[in-house]
Formats: C-alpha cells, sequence, structure tokens
C-alpha cells in the first residue's frame, strides 16, 4: 500500500469520527514512510533504532496507528513486526 492511500485512510478515519481527528505526528509520518519502503515490514528494535526512540516512545508512536488499522503487527511477541494495511 502506498503512503498516498494510507493518508487517505487517516483522511477517511477523520471525517468518520467527528469528535476526535487522528492528526499524525512527525515521528509517525516519518514511520510510516519508512514501513513503505520496507515491504518486509519492520521489528520494533529496528523502529526504535530508526527513529531514535526509546521502546516506550516506539509504543506512543505505534498506538494510534495500531488503533486507526493504518499500521497491523504480524507474527508473535518475539518474531513479531509491523507493517501498513
Amino acid at each position: 500500500m502506498t503512503l498516498e492511500r494510507v493518508w487517505l485512510r487517516v483522511q477517511q478515519f477523520a471525517a468518520k469520527s467527528s469528535k476526535k481527528k487522528t492528526v499524525l505526528r512527525p515521528s509517525q509520518e516519518r514511520l510510516l514512510h519508512l514501513l513503505r519502503d520496507r515491504h518486509d515490514g519492520l521489528a520494533p528494535g529496528e523502529i526504535w533504532a530508526a527513529l531514535a526512540v526509546t521502546k516506550q516512545g516506539a509504543a506512543h508512536i505505534l498506538a494510534p496507528l495500531l488503533k486507526a488499522k493504518l499500521v497491523k503487527r504480524i507474527g508473535t511477541r518475539k518474531t513479531g513486526r509491523y507493517l501498513l494495511t
């Protein structure tokens, strides 16, 4: 899926939920760009390193994207990876 399609999904999601809009932070935009370029997805450690954040920081970046179903996790807790949906 291209980043443009993801952006359209963000806009549609924001339109559906009139009370709360999804606004991407710069770190979330960077993550979406990284995931777009990596078709096999990124492991959590790769996300921490690429964004220069802690494990907790990565969780804060990922949580809204997972909730909006822009990003999905595949694999087990130990071998999991994150992909664009």
